[in-house]
Formats: C-alpha cells, sequence, structure tokens
C-alpha cells in the first residue's frame, strides 16, 4: 500500500473514534501481512460504530421486561 491508501485506512478507521494507538497497530498489521487496499476497505466498512440510542433503547426494554416479571412473581 501507499502512502494515500494508508492515510485513506486511518480516516475511515478515525471515523469509527477508534484509538490512534489501534489505528496504528492495525496500519502496521496490514502492512506486515501485506493486506491490498480493496480487502482492508470492504473489512473496514462492515465495522459498525456503536450507536448509543441502540444501547439505551436495550437497556430500557430489559429493565421494563425486568419490571414486569418481577412484579409477576410477586403476586404468586
Amino acid at each position: 500500500m501507499n502512502q494515500f491508501e494508508i492515510n485513506q485506512i486511518k480516516s475511515r478507521l478515525r471515523r469509527l473514534e477508534l484509538s490512534e494507538d489501534f489505528v496504528d497497530r492495525y496500519i502496521h498489521k496490514l502492512q506486515v501481512n501485506c493486506e491490498s487496499y480493496a480487502m482492508t476497505c470492504k473489512t473496514i466498512d462492515r465495522w459498525k460504530k456503536e450507536d448509543s440510542r441502540d444501547v439505551v433503547a436495550q437497556v430500557l426494554a430489559c429493565g421494563l421486561i425486568a419490571a414486569v416479571l418481577g412484579g409477576f412473581l410477586a403476586t404468586l
């Protein structure tokens, strides 16, 4: 990979809000393994940034289910 491709990969990784240490280690691993730019881009595009709204919704749903089941078990 040339420097332009490395910079493009770093940019993609930073958009996922990954640490600089992780980005540097990942770039080094790619260079050691002689990974192609196209394959690396496909791999990074499959990664998703964790959406905090989804996590909050899941926690609220689990809390609601636990409250309903707890209330049901308390009436037994």
